[in-house]
């Protein structure tokens, strides 16, 4: 089965909202052995939208729609199906003492405008929402199949999961579509590719790469009867890239960087401190994303002016000889933070987030030093983009370093 998703609103096609529900659906077609064909945002326009689904409804066997089934003026997803298919809308009376009941739950009044969220053509089946005021639609013509789905992400996802889902999978072949992504650091697409490319014309198993915040990822996808047959044949391949990559490779599908670092930090029973210039507190923002975080993490000083940093115990001569934005002061920044928080590890992050050049530094240059009870050191980065992207690529780094550091010293512990 070969499925387009059409996500509905002029919000989408303004920048004032931004599309979470089409990653949401795309991400979990492949478990039940669809493949997507393509992804459209269409306004808020009777013609545009019609237009939109017909050119979907010829290219594949399901169309997932989601928004434009309130009860406005402009939610037109239903009227724009019913003239794909030539058919006329009329208020269904179940649908309709549904709607009603739903009001009376939340002890509201039902206006007239909801009314048309009762709406049915012949070839649809309505989809209670059990968590708003606006039905889905399951509609079959000619072998094809739509679905539509509410907008908004708190609506749609349990309609998905608890009545969409379940019948395609009914629906389905059997067959599933395996994933698998290998998330790696230090290398660029260019340089992976040199490793890698001649895996990518394998039979069974189709490679992809694409570079995120953290670093590149290498994705590996095969269809399958079933999800056992699908992983014995990712797994050879699976194997020859962690050999070909081997220490590059720092997580695997689901992984998340900060939780990686947490789970080494909790094994080996030590402790974290921060100070931080140019990052602003970004680091310990990302950190504190983790829950149970407080186990390894004591603190974090933001020490945006120099006269913070040696009241925090930085020497302030460092800074006078080698200047704020230096790896001596990152790594006297680490040694500081370390002792004040009383941590086993420390690190210092200093830096030219931008717009302006500092010290005659150039914007995006970054100092990150670390301390421990083993020793010191310190790397220099020159990040590329305007300033949140440069903080970000700086706490990522921070990340990966003090990663690398845990994994690379199996005798660090607390």
């Amino acid at each position: 089965m070969k499925a387009d998703i059409v996500s509905i609103g002029t919000e989408l096609l303004m920048g004032e909202l931004v599309d979470t529900n089409s990653a949401y659906l795309a991400a979990r077609l492949p478990s039940i052995g669809i493949e997507l064909q393509r992804i459209t945002h269409a306004r808020d326009n009777l013609d545009a939208l019609a237009e939109v689904l017909r050119q979907a409804w010829q290219r594949s066997d399901l169309v997932l729609t989601t928004g434009g089934l309130g009860p406005t003026d402009d939610d037109l997803t239903r009227e724009a199906i019913a003239s794909l298919l030539g058919e006329t809308l009329y208020v269904d009376p179940e649908s309709l003492e549904r709607l009603r009941e739903t009001f009376r739950r939340r002890g509201a009044s039902m206006v007239q405008a909801n009314v048309k969220q009762a709406n049915l053509i012949p070839s649809a089946r309505s989809i209670p929402n059990d968590h708003g005021t606006a039905p889905g639609w399951w509609v079959e013509s000619n072998g094809r199949i739509i679905v539509a789905m509410p907008g908004p992400p708190g609506e749609m996802h349990p309609m998905w999961e608890s009545q969409v889902q379940p019948r395609l999978r009914d629906r389905s072949d059997g067959s599933v579509i395996l994933t698998r992504s290998l998330k790696t650091h230090g290398l660029g697409e260019s340089a992976i590719n040199e490793l890698i490319g001649h895996l990518f014309h394998l039979p069974d198993v189709s490679l992809g790469m694409y570079a995120q915040a953290q670093g590149v990822q290498v994705r590996l996808r095969a269809r399958a009867a079933s999800a056992e047959v699908a992983d014995r044949m990712l797994s050879p391949v699976e194997a020859e890239l962690r050999n070909l990559l081997g220490d590059n490779i720092w997580g695997a599908d689901e992984d998340v960087l900060e939780e990686q670092v947490g789970r080494e930090l909790i094994r080996r029973g030590l402790t974290l401190a921060l100070m931080e210039s140019c990052t602003g507190g970004l680091l310990a923002h990302t950190i504190t994303q983790v829950a149970g975080s407080s186990d390894y993490f004591l603190g974090g000083i933001v020490s945006y002016t120099n006269e913070v940093k040696a009241a925090w115990g930085v020497d302030p001569s460092l800074i006078r000889e080698h200047g704020v934005v230096s790896p001596e002061v990152a790594r006297d920044m680490a040694r500081a933070g370390r002792e004040a928080m009383g941590a086993d590890i420390g690190i210092g992050i200093t830096g030219v987030a931008g717009p302006d050049e500092l010290e005659g530094q150039p914007v995006g240059t970054v100092h990150m030093g670390f301390s421990h009870l083993w020793g010191e050191h310190h790397i220099s980065r020159r990040f590329p983009g305007q300033r949140a992207l440069i903080k970000q690529r700086a706490v990522v780094q921070a990340l990966l370093e003090l990663l690398e550091l845990l994994r690379n010293n199996p005798n660090f512990h607390g």
